[in-house]
């Protein structure tokens, strides 16, 4: 063995079992802090389609490539490194053979194409990706900026270690083809024109140049694998797991049942320890905090978000991020690597001392959240989930409830984090066992309890528009007993019989349904809320009493009709939702159209 292969081979191997054992410390510590959430059942179901979505969103980029050009790069850079461990299998086994191939296929010009072209994609993915970052830079556009609030300066740096890695690549690969052992001909041609290059420095030279950039490609690497397990990018590992377990297959959904300790709690006999949503970090399942570790921070979800498009301050990625972040930072406690202190926030909130900096001054993310309180200490064990900034919370009560729950942010959302769930959860904690919510909730439940419509409202003035039309539109209870010989219910909804507006649709559908001679009939005033806008503010048990009174009059209508035949139209979009999707966690089912 020559001097330069020895070289190359103690100090390779030696890089590679520090950093192996120091990964592997990292990840057996993610892998005990994301298990220690609470279980969280319906992830496995359906694996068909799990495979699937595994295939179409990780390999098949479907999510990313509805944004063209950076869903194109992250393509080509994704797909460069699947290609790439081809060079690594390479690298490792130049350290000890300097003519090593691959078995079978590493003599094949297709494999060196394949691997220069892809190494020439990634380069220019990754230039894609810095132009896209100086034009849509927060210092440029503020808000508009999908970067507003991510830790831009990581992603430069990872950017930088991709560079890296090509540009050492580039140079192991021209010095092979003049030292003779690049095992790949023409077709290899990047590496054949670096070789062009390199080649008036004579083949000492092109020795040296190939084992220092070796080992500088393994050292990259190896550098590049330390900063992935310490940052945002360690959703290159996290995503596909967080795909093929995401809750549904085929989109958001219902929301979740209120469960503890995964199983849906009964409201009539509750366990006697059970709290209502999420008041903890660690009150949250593995499968949250698997989201928490694989946001990217991207910002697609913010970029479509309703509310921070209207300036409220809600953006879905921040809210990730703090709970990311204090979720990190009490890890210690969580773990019992520390001894958890008495949980109360420090009298009279946190002080100056323990705030950390103005992360506007930084990277642009509002004072609020996770920098208030910085570090591991006890101030961050005993820091609220949901609080002011004068209570030192990780999520600010205006953040929280400025969410509508369209969903946008999981439709867009490239790894499938699952943000409503969280938010809701958190809802329902605040509402359920602190009574903490907006007080315009405190007439909304009142409303939706004693009169069955948001906006209190009297139930005989359900069927007042029916007196506005030249028409008859028979009536549940009192012009007719049954569903005997009629197809649709027309459920009217509140909206579409107390507001002015969406009385005007009430009737245009009533008159439609009317002319095209289907037999359909309303409920009246028999007719209630079906919960909706509690189960969206996180009054998870008045909705479970609407809903339940809903079903019982919608069972009684339906009695002794086939499931098929069990028809309704509706014209609000929330009771679709509602009666056709979140009403089946009740057992009931209905054949809903909008």
């Amino acid at each position: 063995m020559t001097t330069q292969m020895l070289i190359r081979l103690v100090v390779g191997m030696a890089m590679t079992l520090v950093v192996a054992a120091l990964a592997g410390r990292r990840v057996l510590w993610l892998f005990k802090l994301i298990t220690s959430g609470r279980p969280a059942p319906g992830h496995t179901d359906d694996p068909g389609q799990r495979v699937w979505a595994e295939v179409s969103e990780v390999f098949g980029q479907r999510k990313l490539l509805k944004w063209s050009i950076p869903g194109l790069a992250h393509f080509f850079t994704m797909w460069g490194f699947f290609i790439l461990l081809t060079v690594y299998i390479e690298a490792y086994g130049l350290l000890f053979q300097p003519n090593f191939h691959i078995p079978v296929i590493g003599r094949w010009d297709a494999l060196g194409f394949l691997q220069d072209f892809f190494a020439t994609g990634v380069f220019l993915g990754i230039t894609t990706f810095a132009i896209i970052r100086v034009l849509r830079s927060p210092r440029e556009i503020g808000r508009a900026s999908r970067f507003y609030g991510s830790h831009t300066g990581g992603a430069w740096l990872v950017l930088f270690m991709i560079f890296n890695v090509i540009w050492t690549y580039v140079l192991v690969r021209g010095s092979a083809v003049n030292n003779g052992t690049l095992p790949y001909g023409n077709g290899a041609f990047l590496s054949q024109l670096f070789g062009a290059i390199l080649r008036p420095l004579g083949q000492p030279a092109n020795e040296i140049i190939e084992t220092v950039a070796l080992l500088l490609h393994i050292a990259v690497m190896l550098a590049f694998l330390i900063i992935v397990l310490h940052s945002k990018h360690m959703h290159i590992f996290t995503a596909p797991i967080n795909v093929i377990f995401k809750r549904l297959p085929n989109g958001l959904g219902p929301l979740l049942p209120l469960e503890y300790d995964g199983k849906p709690i009964d409201f009539e006999n509750p366990p006697d320890d059970a709290e209502f949503g999420r008041g903890k970090i660690e009150d949250f399942s593995w499968k949250a905090m698997l989201d928490f570790a694989t946001c990217t921070e991207c910002g697609r979800c913010q970029s479509q978000c309703p509310a921070w498009n209207t300036g409220k301050p809600l953006s879905p990625k921040l809210v990730i991020m703090d709970l990311r972040d204090h979720w990190m930072a009490k890890a210690p406690y969580i773990l019992g690597d520390k001894e958890g202190p008495l949980e109360s926030t420090p009298e009279g909130g946190i002080g100056e001392e323990l705030s950390g900096e103005k992360h506007a001054e930084i990277h642009h993310v509002p004072e609020s959240g996770f920098g208030r309180v910085v570090g591991s200490g006890p101030e961050q064990a005993t820091r609220p989930l949901v609080g002011t900034e004068e209570q030192g919370g990780a999520i600010d009560p205006d953040v929280l409830w400025s969410c509508v729950s369209c969903g946008a942010c999981v439709e867009q959302c490239p790894v499938d984090i699952e943000h409503i769930d969280h938010i809701i959860d958190m809802r329902r904690y605040q509402v359920m066992m602190e009574s903490e919510f907006p007080s315009e909730l405190s007439v909304l439940f009142k409303n939706l309890e004693t009169k069955g419509n948001p906006w209190g409202q009297n139930a005989s003035d359900r069927t007042s528009w029916i007196d506005e039309v030249d028409f008859d539109v028979p009536v549940y209870g009192e012009d007719v007993d049954s569903f005997d010989g009629y197809e649709y219910l027309f459920w009217v909804g509140c909206a579409g019989a107390y507001d002015d507006k969406a009385k005007k649709t009430t009737k245009a559908v009533a008159e439609l349904l009317a002319v095209a001679g289907v037999k359909y009939l309303v409920l009246g005033t028999g007719e209630s809320c079906n919960g909706d806008s509690a189960r969206r503010s996180g009054n998870e048990f008045l909705f479970q009493q609407l809903a339940a009174q809903a079903v019982e009059t919608l069972d009684g209508l339906f009695e002794g009709v086939e499931t098929v035949d069990r028809k309704i139209v509706v014209t609000c979009p929330h009771c679709f939702n509602t009666l056709g999707r979140e009403y089946r966690q009740l057992g009931a089912n209905y054949s809903v159209l909008h």
